[in-house]
């Protein structure tokens, strides 16, 4: 079951990923209603609003991030779908028993397994305890 708390959460664990290419282009966001609460799939849907060039700017500026920041398990590596997509596609207690089976490793964006890093914010999970 989702907790309410749930997407807040996940809200900012994307924000904190993208924020460089967020924060450059907050406004606009804003402006188009995207909210990092429903996940990346939101904001690139969100996108769809603008003048094509406007677009393309700012899905560059994310495109960026990945080169940045530490590699994301990807949901579906096929469409390019990353953990940071949709809230509900995040289950780590589901996917931890693939990642033990395959050795510690997950698809990563180029189709191909990667040792992955698994952290665990202990705020977040302390806070996720004290619900049960």
């Amino acid at each position: 079951m989702m907790k309410v708390s749930d997407p807040i959460m996940f809200g900012h664990a994307v924000y904190v990923y993208f924020k460089e290419a967020l924060d450059k282009h907050s406004e606009t966001l804003k402006e188009i209603g995207a909210n990092v609460n429903y996940g990346l799939a939101d904001v690139l849907d969100k996108l769809n609003k603008l003048p094509a060039e406007k677009k393309a700017e700012i899905i560059a500026d994310i495109n960026k991030v990945y080169e940045t920041q530490p590699a994301l398990a990807m949901v579906d590596s096929r469409k390019g779908k990353t953990n940071l997509h949709v809230p509900n596609d995040v289950i780590v207690d589901a996917s931890m028993p693939n990642v033990v089976r395959d050795g510690g490793k997950m698809w990563n964006k180029m189709m191909s397994f990667k040792i992955l890093s698994q952290w665990f914010p202990t705020d977040a999970m302390q806070l996720c305890m004290m619900k049960l």
